[in-house]
């Protein structure tokens, strides 16, 4: 009797064990979080998913039209690729995951100077649009080849001086313009030269009619630059898309400015609200500013100058179809800081600069 209740005992324990550890050792889990922002969507899809501990799980990033994936956060060193649309994750712990996406390609913090000039003169844009740019390089990207070629002056007068060199309603003497011939506005031939020479100009290189006096702490560089002519060389839409990929905002110029305000878009990555504007009727000049163009005559050499700071890619905010759309800074302040234009719409020419 008794060696039969040792048994049972034994038996009692063993069932014990084997019960025990079948609760108590069980596989563990975690929870797979997704989310995204706005532009895209993710698999697995959004919510939560219980995944056991240490599997892969394969993650996909899909961007809908105009928008492009940036990249996944929440998963820590668990990604295997974290700007990769396509990567795994290894669930090590509990992770909430989100999948970022853009409006297009947008450089940040261009400035967005307005016309007048400081000296208040009209068709100003080019010079304008030029400030821009270079505030850009030396006071926001630090740049060490464009440091104080601005001296450290406000974009305004920024733009005044770049105004002489581009030859502006022909305020340079022949020895450095185009002669006096009556033009209103810049040529679009003298923006890269012209900008060129203003960045250049220094106690060594004063030109041969030397232009008003250089401001204290001007510092000349050497930049290259170049020009893209929808009459000489249609690169068009390829030649923005490289400056802006390539982190360089440049100057584009249309043979006429008419605009219609469309919708507006917020961009999830950055926050920015780009304003969608459609072209409306050709037209020979502007009141507010007072801006005159000439480019309907033939030559399609002046025109609306505006800095360009990003493009978005096969986008129909209007659902009048996927097209191309570049982003800009205009020089108007009756306009906002980012105008998405259809592209081409009256497109005459692009100028980049290179530090």
């Amino acid at each position: 009797m008794k060696h039969k209740l040792i048994s049972v005992a034994a038996i009692a324990v063993l069932l014990f064990m084997v019960l025990g550890n079948s609760i108590a050792c069980g596989p563990t889990t975690y929870t797979l979080t997704m989310s995204s922002t706005a532009g895209g969507n993710v698999t697995p899809a959004v919510g939560a998913h219980t995944c056991n501990a240490s599997q892969v799980v394969n993650l996909t990033a899909t961007p809908t039209s105009g928008y492009r994936f940036v990249n996944w956060t929440g998963g820590g060193t668990d990604i295997g690729n974290a700007t990769a649309a396509t990567t795994t994750i290894t669930m090590n712990a509990a992770h909430t995951v989100t999948a970022n996406f853009a409006l297009g390609v947008l450089i940040a913090n261009v400035p967005d100077t307005n016309v007048p000039p400081t000296s208040g003169l009209p068709n100003y844009c080019a010079p304008t649009a030029m400030a821009n740019i270079l505030e850009y390089w030396d006071d926001v990207a630090n740049h060490a080849n464009a440091q104080n070629v601005t001296a450290g002056l406000i974009p305004e007068t920024v733009a005044d001086l770049v105004g002489y060199f581009m030859d502006t309603n022909n305020i340079a003497p022949p020895a450095r313009g185009n002669g006096v011939d009556g033009h209103f506005g810049t040529y679009a031939k003298d923006i890269t030269p012209g900008n060129v020479d203003y960045v250049r100009w220094d106690n060594a290189h004063n030109f041969t009619t030397p232009p008003p006096v250089r401001p204290a702490g001007k510092v000349g560089h050497v930049w290259t630059g170049a020009t893209d002519y929808s009459t000489v060389s249609p690169v068009g839409f390829p030649f923005i898309k490289a400056e802006i990929d390539a982190g360089r905002p440049l100057v584009v110029c249309y043979r006429w400015w008419n605009l219609v305000p469309g919708t507006n878009v917020t961009d999830p990555q950055s926050g920015k609200v780009i304003s969608v504007y459609q072209w409306g009727s050709q037209t020979y000049n502007s009141t507010n500013p007072l801006e005159q163009w000439n480019g309907l005559y033939g030559e399609g050499c002046i025109g609306h100058a505006v800095t360009c700071v990003g493009y978005i890619l096969n986008w129909n905010p209007l659902g009048l179809g996927a097209a191309n759309y570049t982003i800009v800074h205009d020089t108007w302040a009756t306009t906002p800081e980012n105008i998405a234009v259809l592209w081409p719409g009256p497109w005459n020419s692009s100028h980049n600069v290179i530090p």
